[in-house]
């Protein structure tokens, strides 16, 4: 009789554990219908950003303390961060100054830029149900990247409307949003200076 019940519980256990909770995925973005621009607009180089090496991972990473994190093993970013943030810079690069050349490095050698952008992230993580934040540094560069035009810190920081990690991806995607706002007046400026 112990045998039974011993070999119907293991039945039981075996089977909880070979069902797993479903993996979410997210993604950075801008609610915006797709627009076509001027060909002969600024052109932008975008390198892809520089993330430090705690949130550069797959899962979401998000703060519960001063001195500590966490990593959700079933939410996670689709096609990874880096590229979510480098993206999402580049389109409302694009939006904002109102052109079609803008790309996301690497990039072709024949291809030429009035401007490069780099961009060094320092934080960017938030807590569920408190706030995010999106720190760091970026530099506007000239046309074939080799001399720095300006310098630029940033920081940005915006409440979360609720505890899902749906609402994480949409506040983080607006300090992305921010930080592309506040390059695209870089550029104009250092444009319009070029073309007096």
């Amino acid at each position: 009789m112990l045998l039974k019940i011993f070999v119907a519980v293991s039945v039981l256990f075996l089977s909880a554990c070979g069902t797993s909770p479903k993996t979410n995925f997210y993604i950075l973005s801008a609610e915006r219908s797709v627009e076509t621009y001027e060909q002969d607009s600024v052109s932008v180089g975008v390198w892809k950003v520089d993330l430090p090496d705690v949130i550069d991972r797959p899962e979401i990473v998000t703060r519960t303390g001063d001195y500590t994190i966490e990593l959700a093993d079933f939410h996670r970013w689709a096609g990874g961060l880096e590229s979510n943030i480098s993206i999402l810079i580049a389109n409302e690069l694009a939006h904002n100054l109102k052109t079609a050349h803008v790309d996301v490095s690497p990039w072709s050698s024949y291809r030429k830029f009035d401007y490069q952008v780099k961009v060094h992230i320092r934080r960017f993580d938030g807590e569920l149900g408190g706030e995010s934040v999106l720190q760091g540094v970026y530099l506007i560069l000239d046309g074939k990247g080799n001399n720095k035009i300006l310098e630029n810190s940033f920081s940005f920081t915006e409440k979360l409307k609720g505890k899902k990690y749906s609402d994480m991806a949409e506040v983080m995607s607006n300090l992305v949003i921010q930080l592309a706002e506040k390059v695209s007046t870089s550029i104009s400026k250092q444009h319009d200076i070029k073309s007096e």
